[in-house]
């Protein structure tokens, strides 16, 4: 997600309403089958000490694996980010123009991902799943 720095510098702030796909290499080493309906709304703007400066809400829907049965299971995340970013001029001397926050959203995000998720109505009493049962635990 890129952010055009011309008119950020201009207008001393840049409003962000906007559905984006995180690319599936992000969540390549994590437990994220998928990540849907991923929706940021805020900020960025340019502080008295020449900083970006970040207030943005993330919300979307995680695919994660149930703990027990490995069954897909959607699981909602909201994120609000609040973080200076560093100076404008290093950015825009270094970005020529654009600044892609998206690293920055998936930091934010991936914070998120909870340890366990458990699909609703499978009780760790009854461990089953297509074709295997848990007999014992001993």
């Amino acid at each position: 997600m890129k952010v055009d720095l011309f008119k950020l510098n201009n207008l001393n702030k840049a409003l962000i309403e906007e559905d984006i796909e995180i690319p599936k290499e992000y969540y390549g080493t994590t437990d994220i089958i998928d990540i849907k309906n991923v929706h940021v709304s805020g900020e960025i703007t340019i502080n008295f000490q020449d900083e970006l400066v970040a207030d943005l809400k993330v919300s979307g829907i995680f695919i994660l694996p149930c703990a027990i049965t490995l069954e897909e299971v959607p699981y909602d995340f909201s994120v609000k980010i609040e973080e200076i970013m560093g100076n404008f001029d290093t950015f825009y001397n270094k970005n020529k123009n654009t600044l892609d926050i998206l690293p920055l959203l998936w930091e934010n995000i991936v914070s998120e991902v909870p340890i366990r998720v458990v699909k609703e109505g499978v009780s760790s009493q009854s461990i089953n799943g297509e074709g295997w049962e848990l007999v014992s635990s001993d």
